[in-house]
């Protein structure tokens, strides 16, 4: 257990045995970045067009690309202000907590920016602690276990990195020439909270991650054509193979794969599943449909 989730343990359980007095500065913080945090998801105006962040830069190349060109994507849906306005809000709850816990925090919420071939990326740190940049995060039951958590961990993280937090999280060290801690995550479905450390010896992930994103400016200052990242992958159901072929996960949850797959991409029940309700697939080729009367159906509305 790392010294920052200890003491943030103890703290809170602590509190949840008896009541504790609370810093009145440190409740005023926390008002001013709710505010914030409205304000930024509810009456600021958006940026326009596509700009390379450290947020974004290490995302898959294609996702980057179509950003760039305008293209039409999938779209937000109606509720994406109340999950980020949670996302921001369970970030100041944290820096409260930790900061009640007696987690000395140097710099929170910091501009940076890091510099290549004359461009200049730009972020924001969420806070340094121990001479080390911390990325917090809210994350689902699902990631917080098998990403973030015991099930999962750094190597998890850093694997297929669809979202670019490995890149984020070193060019946020680079910019500040401090290592990358890791990531500080909460449970949003239940409060718990992790951290997810960088490996002791990281040298070889903290030279890709950048790299990764060196490349990434490069091709979109040189705007290179454009060229899928990811394959279609064979399905398999219950551990055998079905002569069918599916996007990836990646690819799945990326907000281009109707524009970039095109035509032959179909929404689908899985097709081999005998379940009522069976899940929704997305299929780049269909040998070996469903062996029912709903199929012509399903494939007519999922299309």
């Amino acid at each position: 257990m790392t010294d920052i989730l200890s003491k943030v343990q103890l703290y809170l359980d602590r509190v949840s045995k008896e009541p504790a007095k609370i810093s009145d500065k440190l409740v005023e913080e926390f008002g001013e970045a709710c505010k914030l945090a409205l304000q930024k998801q509810f009456s600021e105006k958006r940026r326009d067009g596509f700009r390379p962040r450290m947020s974004n830069i290490g995302r898959p190349l294609c996702q980057l690309q179509m950003e760039a060109k305008n293209i039409k994507g999938e779209g937000q849906p109606y509720n994406v202000k109340i999950r980020n306005t949670f996302g921001d809000m369970i970030e100041a709850l944290a820096i409260f907590v930790l900061k009640s816990a007696g987690v000395e925090i140097k710099d929170e919420q910091k501009n940076v920016n890091y510099k290549f071939n004359g461009t200049s990326l730009e972020g924001r740190i969420d806070v340094k602690i121990d001479s080390k940049v911390w990325d917090i995060k809210s994350a689902s039951p699902y990631s917080f276990e098998k990403k973030f958590g015991t099930a999962g961990g750094f190597e998890e993280v850093v694997k297929d990195d669809a979202f670019g937090y490995a890149s984020q999280g070193y060019l946020y060290g680079a910019s500040e020439k401090i290592p990358f801690g890791g990531w500080i995550v909460i449970n949003k479905s239940t409060g718990e909270w992790t951290v997810c450390k960088t490996p002791l010896a990281d040298e070889e992930y903290r030279v890709k991650a950048i790299k990764t994103a060196k490349e990434n400016l490069e091709a979109l200052k040189n705007k290179v054509p454009f060229k899928k990242c990811y394959e279609e992958i064979e399905e398999t159901y219950r551990t055998k193979k079905t002569g069918n072929r599916v996007l990836g996960t990646v690819c799945s949850f990326c907000p281009y794969k109707l524009p970039c797959w095109g035509s032959k991409l179909q929404l689908l029940p899985q097709q081999q599943s005998q379940g009522k309700n069976p899940k929704w697939v997305w299929y780049t080729e269909v040998n070996n449909p469903r062996k029912d009367d709903n199929y012509e159906k399903s494939k007519s509305q999922g299309a």
